[in-house]
Formats: C-alpha cells, structure tokens, sequence
C-alpha cells in the first residue's frame, strides 16, 4: 500500500485542462508519487484510447462508488471522499482538473512524516480580504456562504471556537479519517456519503471538522498549496499589481482557475504565466 498517492477526479468536459494537469506533474513530480485518475463510467473508453501509453491508473468512478446521483457538484464530493475502498494508500493529495503544478514538488511537501500528512486549515483571509472590497463586482458576499456551511457542520459534529477553512483544493487527506467518519459518524447516525452531502456538500468541511472532533491523526497545519483564483475579478487585479510566475512559486506549488470563469479563456490566462 502507497504512502501518498496523487488522485485526480475528473471527466470528459474537464479534458483540456486535465491534460495542463497532467504535463505539469509529469514534469514536477520529481518522487515519482503514484497518480490515480478517476473518470465518470461513461467517459472512461474515451480516456482510455486518448491515454494508451499512460504513465497513471485509469479507473472507473464506480470502482469507489456506483452513484447515480445527477448533481455533478455533490456526485464528485462523493466520488473525491471514498479512495479509502481503493485501499491502495494510506494518504492522498486530492487534485482538481482546474488547477496545475508550477515548481518541483515532492514526498515531503505533502508528508509531515513517513505516515502523517500535513493539513490544510486556515481562515482564509486572504481571500475575504479581497472579497469584502468586491461584494458589488462579484454579486454577493461570499464570507456569509463560507460561514453559513461551517457552522452547520460545527453544529452537527458539536465543536465551537475558530472557524476553519480546509481547502480550497488540492487538499491532503488521510484515509483514516475519511474510514472513520464513515464507521463512526455516518454509519451511527443511519447516514451515507451521498445522504449527508446532498444536505450540505462541502468535504473539505466534513473531513476537518471530523479531524479536530477525533484528532484520527496527529495535526500539522498547512497553508493552501496552490494560488487559487476563484473569479475572474480577483484574477484581473492580480495581472494589474504585475505579479509574476517566479513570485507565486516562492509561496505556492501551482495555480488553480477555478472552472467556474475560466473555460474558454484557458490559452489567453496559460499564457501569461508561462
């Protein structure tokens, strides 16, 4: 069983940017950390005749979890939380196909230890600091959204105190805790992966609120991993302050243009930062 693997979900729609992805790790991923690729059922034929020499595990999303469930955004919620009935590794950096590596990674970025993970959590200030002098250009407030998920979640697992982000991705999870949220928190509670998620979909949420409940593993907390650009507002002012690719690699491992703004738009955004 792998220490820590690289685990990509994806699917067909997300092909162009999971193959800047993919030539990103090919080319940072200097330990050589194993990757699984996970595809929707219906897309996997494709992958597989586009990636006949690949240097990755292609599998099937119903090798985790045969869900049916028509919500994209909970079904790989979903699909992301259960590597755990792979048992194919004890850790995993859980990547989004909107996201790529800039600088050299390796084993110790992600492993406190031979079997402990870092975690990510913060209170993601940065990116309130930015919102809270943009709430008219982007539509709403997103720190509301942010507290209204974790205090639901605070409240069902009954922990108070600090509210923490855990993402946003890529993010490192433990399979243990992931194995013990659902023996000792789902199962208990006549609840399932797809049933607690479609009630309020946040799994970075789940998985670090559940940590600090049981402390499953040991915590040594880590700040984001990758720069992430959530809209395209926030993305604009930083190509204004004349920001560039060597002054995000002191600080982060990649970039991530979140799907939501920035499809169609990827070979203009590509290009500034290479």
């Amino acid at each position: 069983m792998e220490k820590i693997i690289l685990f990509i979900k994806t699917y067909k729609n997300d092909f162009i940017v999971f193959k800047k992805l993919l030539a990103s790790i090919i080319k940072h991923n200097k330990d050589n950390l194993p990757l699984v690729v996970s595809v929707n059922d219906d897309d996997f034929d494709f992958f597989d005749r586009e990636f006949r020499d690949r240097n990755f595990q292609l599998i099937k999303d119903s090798q985790i979890d045969p869900c049916t469930l028509e919500n994209k955004w909970v079904y790989q919620q979903i699909i992301k939380s259960q590597v755990h009935r792979l048992n194919i590794c004890e850790n995993y950096v859980c990547i989004d196909s909107d996201s790529y590596f800039i600088r050299d990674f390796y084993f110790h970025d992600f492993m406190y230890s031979d079997e402990i993970p870092y975690t990510v959590i913060h209170e993601q200030k940065e990116l309130f600091g930015w919102s809270s002098n943009n709430i008219k250009e982007i539509g709403f407030n997103p720190k509301n959204e942010f507290l209204n998920d974790r205090r639901y979640i605070m409240d069902k697992l009954e922990r108070k105190g600090k509210i923490y982000d855990f993402g946003p991705s890529p993010v490192i999870w433990s399979t243990k805790v992931w194995r013990s949220f659902e023996e000792n928190y789902l199962e208990k509670n006549n609840l399932t992966f797809q049933s607690c998620f479609k009630k309020r979909p946040s799994e970075f949420t789940w998985y670090g609120e559940w940590l600090l409940k049981n402390t499953v593993i040991p915590i040594y907390p880590a700040e984001p991993l990758f720069k992430v650009f959530h809209y395209e507002k926030q993305y604009n002012d930083f190509l204004k302050q004349k920001f560039t690719l060597e002054s995000l690699e002191e600080n982060y491992l990649g970039i991530v243009l979140q799907s939501n703004w920035n499809k169609n738009k990827e070979k203009k955004r590509f290009r500034f930062f290479r």
